[in-house]
């Protein structure tokens, strides 16, 4: 009797649970995608007029574990993916794979770029760089809201020959 019960409670709590995710249609999946994939054109290109069209005003985008707090706004992603394309001219993020759960949209992607900018106050190193990162982008009313990427920096400046990493102060 007392398995019997367990597995009336076990079911129950998987029909509470199972009702509760919220479902996405194919429609909508691939509108999400598509979105997602709009966005890493911006970075790519830094195409405005795309930037206007799939972002919302009030954009913010953050960068997770990084000296720079959250971008503010159009024009702050415009601004940051001039200074990685000034760096990396010929840089490329690919989409990997994505995961689309109600409003959200994880996408795995891989970046390339060789070194032939400055970064910053860093001269080039000519050195290329390729790595995986993790975006996470918030939609709401069809636009992109906010978006965090997982980068590891370390990395980068590891690949460029970079022993020293550049100051973290924010004052």
């Amino acid at each position: 009797m007392k398995n019997s019960s367990q597995v009336i409670l076990l079911l129950l709590l998987s029909i509470f649970v199972m009702g509760s995710i919220e479902q996405v249609s194919a429609e909508s999946q691939s509108d999400a995608e598509a979105l997602v994939k709009k966005s890493i054109e911006v970075w790519n290109t830094g195409d405005e007029a795309l930037a206007k069209q799939i972002f919302t005003i009030g954009f913010t985008f953050n960068m997770v574990d990084h000296a720079n707090p959250g971008l503010k706004g159009i024009q702050g992603i415009l601004d940051y993916s001039k200074f990685l394309r000034t760096a990396y001219p010929d840089m490329k993020y690919t989409p990997n794979w994505m995961v689309v759960d109600g409003d959200m949209v994880i996408t795995q992607m891989s970046f390339k770029g060789t070194n032939t900018g400055p970064r910053g106050d860093t001269p080039p190193t000519g050195k290329t760089v390729t790595l995986s990162s993790i975006l996470v982008a918030k939609i709401k009313d069809g636009k992109i809201s906010e978006e965090w990427v997982y980068t590891n920096e370390a990395a980068i400046y590891r690949q460029l020959g970079i022993t020293s990493l550049p100051s973290t102060d924010t004052k």
